[in-house]
């Protein structure tokens, strides 16, 4: 468990077979919609909805450790959540971990769309 958080601050985001051999997996977790993106060193989590023109990050792709966004092409390094090229405001990104056979989330990493700081 990460220092800064508690056991509630992890939630279920899905069955591990659920996300077997997908890169992005629109879920449910912690009371909001996020996204589960398999990056090259691993899982992490963020809104499921693009901070710029609020289309659905499924869409999108990933290249490496970069995502991007269909619908302006807006682009985030995932291990970090900065934007790159285009994008102008970060992405809020959020640890995962496989535990006896589901993903969880560390849900508080991830602010719920429509706060005027979640980006």
């Amino acid at each position: 468990m990460e220092p800064d958080s508690t056991q509630e601050d992890w939630q279920v985001a899905c069955d591990a077979d659920e996300f077997e051999g997908e890169e992005l997996l629109e879920c449910h977790s912690g009371g909001q919609q996020i996204l589960l993106v398999r990056t090259e060193v691993g899982v992490v989590a963020c809104p499921a909805i693009c901070p710029h023109m609020e289309e659905r990050l499924a869409h999108g792709i990933v290249d490496g450790n970069v995502l991007t966004c269909s619908k302006h092409l807006w682009q985030w390094n995932l291990l970090s959540g900065e934007p790159v090229g285009l994008a102008e405001m970060p992405l809020q990104v959020a640890p995962v971990r496989l535990e006896a056979g589901k993903y969880v989330v560390n849900v508080q990493k991830l602010k719920r769309f429509g706060d005027s700081s979640c980006s």
